[in-house]
């Protein structure tokens, strides 16, 4: 497993310098790769506390996502942004309180990884939505796209069902059943990813 994620890892941070080296200083216009996908954290984390949430850092081999977390009461709901993502958690979508944490690579990430504490209460009555801001991607383009899912079963992304944009804004939405590994990109086109 350890050597399956340096090879991953490398992978990416090969992508990225060629991206550089390329003069790619846009926001990507798909979502992450599987690469950025098999990121998960590996439990080497610190939380804090506070209700307000806060930054933390997880390393998993040389990938570094950065993770912000929020305790929700459920029968209140709240909100949590990271980047350019953000989770909107509506009152009654759980019982009980939870963590909620999403974790990104930086603030452009393509892709998020969200999270919620107890693992039992990731599948919810009342459905979550997920924002990413997409302001530097232009209309024209903004109009197609979605936020996809990543299938670990099938190794695909897959949109999800009553994704939005929102060109006033310039932000996609989608809501959620549950929390996993989202990103947000064009229309069919995945092939590949």
């Amino acid at each position: 497993m350890w050597r399956f994620k340096k090879i991953v890892a490398t992978l990416l941070l090969g992508t990225f310098a060629a991206g550089l080296i390329a003069g790619c200083v846009e926001l990507p216009t798909g979502p992450a790769s599987r690469l950025q996908a098999a990121s998960v954290p590996s439990g080497r984390s610190a939380q804090s506390t506070d209700l307000i949430g806060s930054v933390v850092s997880v390393v998993d081999g040389l990938v570094k996502l950065v993770f912000k977390a929020l305790t929700i009461v459920g029968s209140v709901g709240g909100s949590l942004t990271n980047g350019r993502w953000r989770v909107d958690v509506p009152a009654g979508a759980f019982d009980g309180s939870a963590t909620v944490r999403i974790g990104v690579i930086d603030d452009t990430s393509p892709s998020c990884q969200l999270e919620i504490l107890p693992a039992e209460k990731n599948n919810f009555r009342i459905p979550v939505r997920l924002t990413a801001s997409c302001s530097s991607v232009p209309a024209e383009q903004l109009k197609n796209y979605v936020i996809f899912w990543f299938n670990p079963a099938t190794k695909t992304w897959v949109p999800v069902v009553g994704s939005t944009v929102d060109l006033t804004r310039k932000t996609v939405s989608a809501p959620l059943q549950h929390f996993s590994v989202y990103a947000v990109g064009a229309k069919g086109g995945k092939a590949g990813w």
